[in-house]
């Protein structure tokens, strides 16, 4: 009996030592891939927001998947144009949830986008950081559990303004923003934040965006006998009130005050001489040079070294994209590598826990401010004091540090 089972034994171990062969070398391919998305304005009046994100999260991937990936899978990026509009950018986020099967996605720049799909993102576990979209709406613990913010939102921003113009003394503010959903959450979140500052201001503007003519809004300003005007209003119409101020000779008497609408590459080419008074507000992408500075910090000077190696410097004929925002999609996909390997695993539920509750653990210092503060209740990463005003010139002239890295500004009444 034993001799008649021998062959018998002697292929089981043939087959056991084959199966073991080709396990290892299905272990040396193991790993497969991770996939990881954005949907965003490629092209129409958004499209820098929309590139800058990709620039970022392509650079960080890239030295990602040279690195051995995430957790030993490489990361596969896959991202639509969905040009600003909110039902194009749902269609193109569910296509990347149902097709392309993400598993962690960064947030459109265009607070309407996200809104539009925020439902089915969350629906499907898709962690999801926003980076740029600033609606007060669009971050909620207990209803978006899966989606975190690492930019400031419109009470953040708005808390800045305020307290930076009540410590310049200003005694005549203005409110100024659009009439649609954006330019309502910023004027809301301004009357709030000045309410909490004890300031009353004489007068809250509000216009349609994309008028042509912008000179009714300059006179209301003018007739208020503004000293500071706390503006709302993206690039195109902050530009064409600024340059109305300008043409009726009021804009030397005020100093015009932004939410970071203003930093959208338009608003420096179309303001005109007026400029010279406007301001808005960032973190840490800023260099103090009234206290000596000539770069940014360390780790910020490095990313944009890379910025510039990698996509050119910025101008005419070169890069578009501000660094502020390309280092945001460049954080938000190290912040999920991060928090993957802390958890040890892709489960979004694991994933969420480690952004809620160790979050000041995360190593990379390369994003708006030093210190995020989520929490299980709080998915908002950044607070006013993170802030500070910054000069809104040209940023095209000789003298400037880098040529697209603000400087940071300061004013009295």
């Amino acid at each position: 009996m034993v001799r008649k089972n021998k062959p018998i034994t002697a292929v089981l171990v043939m087959v056991l030592m084959s199966m073991l062969v080709l396990g290892g070398c299905a272990s040396k391919k193991a790993g497969g891939e991770v996939v990881l998305g954005y949907v965003g304005p490629m092209t129409g009046p958004s499209a820098t927001m929309g590139i800058a994100t990709k620039q970022g999260a392509e650079l960080a991937i890239e030295e990602i998947n040279k690195a051995g990936g995430i957790m030993g899978k490489a990361i596969k990026f896959v991202t639509r144009d969905d040009e600003a509009d909110p039902t194009k950018s749902k269609t193109a986020v569910q296509e990347l949830i149902d097709k392309e099967k993400v598993q962690m996605m960064i947030g459109q720049p265009n607070s309407t986008c996200v809104a539009a799909s925020e439902d089915y993102v969350n629906k499907n576990k898709i962690i999801q950081i926003l980076n740029i979209a600033t609606n007060t709406q669009l971050i909620n613990a207990e209803k978006y559990p899966y989606t975190f913010r690492t930019f400031f939102p419109s009470p953040v921003q708005a808390e800045a303004l305020v307290n930076i113009a009540k410590k310049a003394g200003f005694q005549k503010i203005v409110l100024l923003g659009d009439t649609t959903a954006l330019g309502n959450d910023g004027i809301a979140s301004l009357q709030a934040a000045c309410k909490a500052a004890g300031i009353t201001p004489v007068e809250a503007i509000t216009y349609k965006s994309g008028d042509a003519d912008m000179t009714p809004v300059a006179e209301k300003i003018k007739q208020a006998g503004a000293d500071c005007a706390l503006a709302w209003t993206l690039g195109a119409d902050g530009a064409k009130i600024v340059s109305a101020l300008s043409r009726i000779g009021y804009m030397d008497k005020l100093i015009y005050l932004g939410y970071t609408g203003l930093s959208l590459p338009n608003f420096r080419e179309l303001a005109g001489n007026g400029i010279d008074r406007c301001y808005t507000i960032t973190g840490f992408w800023s260099v103090d040079k009234a206290s000596g500075a000539t770069q940014l910090d360390k780790a910020r000077q490095e990313l944009y070294d890379k910025i510039v190696a990698k996509y050119g410097k910025y101008g005419p004929g070169g890069r578009t994209t501000a660094p502020q925002m390309v280092a945001s999609g460049y954080e938000a996909i190290y912040l999920y590598k991060w928090a993957v390997e802390t958890a040890g695993t892709f489960d979004p539920d694991a994933v969420k826990k480690v952004l809620e509750t160790k979050i000041s653990e995360f190593p990379l210092k390369v994003g708006t401010a030093d210190t995020y503060r989520f929490s299980p209740t709080n998915h908002e990463a950044i607070s006013g004091k993170d802030l500070v005003p910054v000069l809104l010139d040209p940023m095209l002239t000789t003298d400037k540090i880098f040529g697209d890295v603000y400087i940071r500004g300061s004013f009295t009444k």
